[in-house]
């Protein structure tokens, strides 16, 4: 999922623009995430396990994307069986690791692993949980297609995303100006409806959605896969 390193349009002559990759520019968020993002999205981040929860069992198999520092983790492993959390980048997944180490969930594995990893077998989950990454997925149909397989028929998919089409916020100019200069990866600027359109499209039944932050919003949404 990395993007090209370098801007296609680049003037012959002009020095080469060369991107960060995903995986260090979330090594580097990785010291800070929970003091900033983390803390400014606090109640969003209740809001999004409190949703969470009305959709997991005890006995459920869930395998969390994009897991970051775990602060959603830790908060639905002890609802579930068993919970594989996985990150892209080393050090988010060594921090949520620490913390489930921390916190003695030995139902709960975090490594660090990309989505498409064979490892993941599919059809094995009864939810794929995925929280605040979808506005970084460059190629958002595979990556649904990815979630659908590793569902058993009629799991659930439940995402909160911030949508940075929706309204002219300081975060969407900052994320696009970054973004286009190479700062930080590619970044996705969905409207709240684009966004739900987008995951129905892709063999979802949307059940649920609500909007869990001002603005930019973070759109929670809960999915059924299609069968």
């Amino acid at each position: 999922m990395e993007q090209n390193p370098v801007f296609p349009d680049n003037p012959p002559g002009k020095d080469v623009q060369v991107m960060i990759t995903p995986q260090d520019f979330w090594n580097q968020r990785s010291h800070t995430y929970d003091q900033s993002s983390g803390s400014h999205y606090a109640e969003a981040y209740h809001k999004t396990v409190s949703n969470t929860l009305k959709y997991l069992k005890p006995e459920d198999n869930v395998l969390e994307f994009a897991c970051g520092t775990g602060i959603v983790t830790l908060q639905v492993a002890p609802h579930v069986a068993h919970l594989r959390a996985i990150d892209i980048s080393d050090q988010m997944a060594a921090r949520a690791a620490a913390k489930v180490e921390a916190a003695g969930l030995e139902n709960t594995l975090v490594t660090n692993t990309d989505l498409f990893d064979p490892c993941l077998e599919e059809g094995s989950y009864d939810a794929v949980l995925a929280y605040n990454v979808l506005c970084y997925v460059e190629n958002p149909q595979q990556v649904f297609a990815r979630i659908r397989s590793l569902l058993k028929p009629g799991g659930m998919f439940l995402s909160a995303t911030d949508c940075l089409g929706n309204g002219i916020t300081r975060e969407r100019l900052r994320k696009f100006w970054k973004s286009h200069t190479g700062a930080m990866p590619y970044v996705a600027f969905y409207t709240m409806k684009t966004l739900e359109a987008e995951i129905a499209r892709n063999g979802f039944t949307v059940l649920e959605r609500e909007n869990l932050f001002p603005a930019p919003p973070n759109l929670f949404v809960a999915a059924r896969r299609e069968d």
